[in-house]
């Protein structure tokens, strides 16, 4: 007989009673997906009427009378984001003729859509003809729009640059295949951003059009930069416009394939409505002020400058069938420009890898005059939106500071005048379009923690809220910046405002086009706008390592050997490093003694932490993937 002890009923532990409900939570949690409120659409449209598109044509004609009573041109720099679209919306609405535009990339997101719809209000109610070339490589339309500007908008005309399989949206093996069938064709593409109304407005400069150069992502940003220009006549302006639209390369919408099925199968729409375009609310208050002639005075037309001559420069559409060229003439004319040079070049430029041909030129103009100051002004790693052409030029820095003695400067994705730069605060407080959703929580870098206080803020955790108070509270993450701009100032005198960066693709394969402006005065703003950027409170100065002795010579010498290996980079640690000056501290240079007590040493990628995608991705990339250079 086996004896079994009585049985006594068992006190649930604390661990059994609460481990269920956790993981049931959890479970739940999981499962369960996030509700972001987004920007609810427009219920009435009935206030989108007169005078809501008229524009301020009589401040235009009499701007361009005086120009065509001095002979001289006039220009307009245009640095802030959100004032750059309310004005092309400006022209769009004041123009009388026509309007031409040229850009690399056009997005169908809701600045793209917006401003179709101004320039289809602009052909349907006062007849204007417009036409449009963009290129190809990442245009994504919906051939439903297309198809209904092909064919119901006399007047509008669209083409695309050098497309691939003759398609809006090309599937991966089409691109594979025409990259493998013409490698360098593929490559070329048009880069041009022009803008220009009635033949004697026109803006050039670095924007393409999307939300992102115009201050309306919640996100990245671009810092970029535009010039207008009121002329007198239009000169090289008509033969640059004429030239790429009659190209063979430059293919009519109703030709691309999406476009002819929408037609023969009947699905184009016979009528589309704002609703159709711009849905959202966002752009009242920029459309307001696009119309109101006090607004434009003072914003534009108050900060213009009478020049003493500007000339148009702009690479051939062969460009794209001769690739990769030695030179081109963007290049060669920026060349003799930098040439020339006899006290100080300052450039700025997203991008800055420098082939063998720019680096020859700027040993050249060290060579003839050490005195000659070259300052550039480029994105940090955190800040640019091309971390591959960044590597390149992380590995080559040595270089460009000890052989070409260049003063470099790298921008911050959160420089302190941000709320300067852009539509910052709108951004921190703006409802996310449905389209955002994705990027809830996605902060690409960390925040300064040295950053001011932002408004707000509390005195009690300062650290927590400089984090808090730069988040959009709804996506929870930072508006930021990107550099995007491309600009020179030569001795003060002599600038450049275009398309060009100073990196091998736009030396070899992409087309360029920009502005040659010689007047002081004009050259003294540019100048004073890029070494806004270009300053403590906005970038991190590049600088050698604090020299330790025999550690400092051995790493130089690795680095030197490491160098000579044909592409490839293995030795990981540089000689020079970032810098972030300290609280209260004057910028001293790299020379005086006091340097390394004023500048805190950053590290070569601030703002991203060890194991980040970005840093990683860049380190393998400088090591290994230098072969690619010429297409960067």
């Amino acid at each position: 007989m086996i004896y079994l002890p009585p049985r006594y009923p068992m006190k649930p532990s604390p661990f059994r009673l609460y481990l269920f409900p956790l993981i049931a939570s959890l479970l739940i949690t999981g499962c369960s997906k996030r509700v972001i409120p987004t920007l609810a659409e427009v219920e009435d449209y009935s206030k989108y009427k007169e005078p809501y598109y008229s524009g301020t044509t009589r401040l235009w004609e009499k701007e361009l009378e005086e120009c065509r009573k001095t002979g001289k041109s006039k220009a307009i720099i245009l640095d802030h984001g959100e004032n750059a679209l309310a004005l092309r919306i400006n022209l769009i609405r004041s123009a009388r003729k026509n309007i031409r535009i040229q850009t690399f990339d056009w997005a169908f997101d809701e600045v793209g859509k917006f401003l179709l719809w101004e320039l289809v209000q602009a052909n349907q109610d006062r007849g204007i003809q417009i036409e449009i070339l963009v290129d190809h490589m990442f245009s994504d339309h919906d051939p439903r729009i297309i198809s209904f500007l092909s064919s119901h908008c006399p007047g509008i005309e669209i083409k695309y640059f050098n497309p691939s399989a003759n398609r809006l949206s090309p599937s991966l093996l089409e691109k594979l295949a025409n990259a493998t069938i013409d490698f360098h064709g593929y490559n070329s593409r048009l880069h041009n951003k022009i803008f220009v109304v009635d033949d004697l407005l026109a803006i050039t400069g670095g924007r393409n059009i999307s939300n992102r150069y115009f201050d309306q992502s919640i996100g990245m940003n671009y810092k970029d930069r535009d010039v207008l220009v009121i002329l007198p006549e239009q000169g090289e302006l008509r033969k640059l416009l004429d030239l790429y639209w009659q190209d063979v390369h430059s293919i009519p919408s109703i030709e691309m394939l999406e476009v002819s099925e929408f037609i023969e199968e009947m699905k184009v729409p016979l009528k589309l409505v704002r609703k159709d375009f711009c849905p959202y609310p966002t752009f009242d208050e920029i459309g307001k002020k696009s119309s109101n002639e006090q607004w434009i005075s003072k914003t534009f037309l108050n900060h213009s400058c009478q020049v003493d001559s500007v000339k148009w420069i702009f690479d051939l559409p062969e460009k794209v069938t001769q690739a990769p060229v030695e030179s081109s003439t963007v290049s060669i004319a920026l060349t003799q420009a930098i040439d020339s040079a006899r006290s100080e070049v300052v450039i700025q430029s997203p991008y800055f890898v420098l082939s063998e041909e720019a680096q020859k030129l700027f040993e050249s103009t060290r060579s003839k005059d050490p005195e000659v100051r070259v300052l550039v002004s480029t994105n940090s790693l955190a800040a640019t939106d091309n971390w591959p052409t960044y590597a390149a030029h992380y590995r080559e820095k040595r270089i460009y500071l000890e052989d070409l003695g260049l003063i470099m400067w790298e921008f911050k994705p959160l420089p302190t005048d941000i709320l300067d730069m852009m539509s910052y605060e709108k951004l921190l407080d703006r409802l996310p379009f449905p389209s955002e959703t994705f990027k809830y929580g996605q902060s690409k870098f960390e925040i300064d923690k040295t950053l001011p206080p932002f408004r707000g803020s509390s005195p009690g955790n300062l650290s927590k809220n400089r984090e808090e108070k730069r988040m959009n509270r709804h996506l929870k993450i930072p508006p930021y910046l990107s550099l995007h701009a491309k600009s020179m100032v030569v001795d003060g005198n002599l600038s450049y405002i275009g398309s060009y960066n100073l990196d091998p693709r736009s030396d070899y394969y992409n087309t360029e086009v920009g502005i040659l402006i010689e007047d002081k005065k004009f050259s003294e703003n540019l100048r004073k706008s890029i070494l806004t950027d270009a300053s403590p409170q906005n970038s991190y100065l590049i600088g050698s390592r604090k020299k330790k002795p025999i550690l400092s010579a051995l790493n130089k010498l690795f680095n030197l050997i490491s160098e000579k290996i044909p592409f490839w980079d293995p030795w990981p640690i540089r000689a020079h490093t970032s810098y972030r000056l300290r609280q209260g501290k004057d910028p001293v240079s790299e020379e005086h003694p006091l340097f390394f007590k004023n500048w805190e040493d950053v590290g070569n990628f601030p703002g991203l932490n060890l194991w980040a995608k970005k840093q990683i991705s860049t380190r393998i990339f400088k090591a290994t993937g230098m072969f690619l250079k010429p297409l960067l």
